[in-house]
């Protein structure tokens, strides 16, 4: 339930319109060639089956973090999210999976079950919950559907329900007129930056176990302009993060953080980037891939390891901050990002403000 709740995709009235594609489109800020639906009446109930193609660009829409973080492993996997829905309450309805297929250049796909991954509890077998907006706005539930090679995307391509058909041409709108505005994946990533590990850390591992951790001691510290630094603690059954983050404007060259790392993150100051260490008094759960932007009620997931400069060893590929570790890199603003507004770096449900 966590992750249906802000995708929004259910709060969308299907009804008394033209066209329900656009409607949808417009009101969960995906752009149009990601999405189709098929209405069928299943014993005088209207059936809506929602299906968003999942790429790069899916990501750029008013999706939550939650979701988003259960669907960015299947970008490049020919993946589909679907989601049938009624606007009444029921706990099981007479939706199935098996009646969905797709073709392609004249070539049908019938799904098998391993095709298949189960959001909600019960999708494959028709158990419905009711919309987390409300029960005003019905029940539903949430699955993905896994092609793989069984299509190639960048042709048209048609997923059928029960007869009805819902088209799709991946990358056919204009870039004028999507419903985003955003740029599209291939204007997304970064150009990737290397650069060595660094060596000397011993010193700012003991000032940020120091028991005076807080955004005004760490500026006062390495004398940063205090609107450039952030901190975040986070606990967890038992266990601390600390999270330290410095915005990389000019002024960083005269501080304190040591020649060493000015080097290796000069290519990067001053284009918004944000520098961020964890560390951990007792040992803590931490993923890079955790961190999102928001900006205008919008988030910005990372899907590309350039969107990450690597200042320790395998950052990215970190999921645990041992006790006296710690684990360094810097965040690149997507393009889609203006970076002279004001936008906040989330980890998790948390988050810090810049400016």
């Amino acid at each position: 339930m966590a992750c249906w709740t802000l995708l929004v995709l259910w709060a969308v009235s299907l009804f008394a319109i033209s066209d329900p594609r656009d409607d949808f489109a417009a009101e969960t800020g995906l752009d149009r060639d990601l999405v189709n639906l098929v209405q069928i009446d299943v014993g005088g109930i209207e059936l809506t089956v929602t299906f968003v193609y999942i790429n790069e660009r899916t990501f750029q829409s008013k999706i939550s973090a939650e979701l988003s973080w259960t669907l960015q492993s299947y970008i490049g996997q020919n993946a589909i999210y679907v989601n049938p829905s009624i606007d009444t309450v029921v706990d099981v309805f007479g939706f199935t999976a098996d009646l969905i297929s797709i073709e392609q250049s004249g070539a049908i796909h019938m799904p098998s079950l391993d095709s298949w991954i189960e959001i909600t509890p019960g999708f494959l077998a028709g158990q419905f919950e009711v919309n987390p907006s409300g029960p005003a706005q019905g029940s539903g539930s949430e699955g993905v559907l896994l092609l793989g090679e069984s299509i190639d995307a960048l042709l048209p391509f048609e997923v059928t329900y029960a007869g009805q058909r819902a088209a799709f041409e991946i990358g056919a709108v204009p870039t004028a007129t999507q419903t985003t505005g955003s740029p599209t994946s291939a204007t997304q990533s970064h150009d990737p930056i290397e650069v060595a590990p660094l060596e000397t850390l011993g010193t700012l591992e003991e000032l940020l176990l120091h028991e005076d951790f807080s955004a005004e001691a760490m500026a006062a510290l390495f004398e940063l302009d205090p609107n450039l630094v952030r901190t975040m603690v986070l606990s967890l059954r038992g266990s601390e993060l600390r999270l330290f983050f410095v915005r990389l404007e000019a002024s960083v060259r005269t501080s304190l953080l040591g020649p060493e790392l000015i080097t290796a993150v000069d290519e990067v100051i001053g284009t918004g980037a944000i520098m961020v260490w964890a560390v951990s008094p007792t040992g803590a759960s931490f993923a890079p891939w955790n961190f999102y932007i928001r900006q205008n009620n919008t988030n910005y997931v990372f899907f590309s390891t350039a969107s990450f400069v690597e200042l320790t060893d395998n950052f990215l590929r970190v999921e645990y901050v041992e006790a006296g570790d710690m684990a360094a890199g810097v965040i690149r603003l997507p393009r889609s990002v203006d970076s002279a507004a004001a936008f906040s770096v989330f980890y998790g449900t948390s988050g810090v403000d810049y400016p």
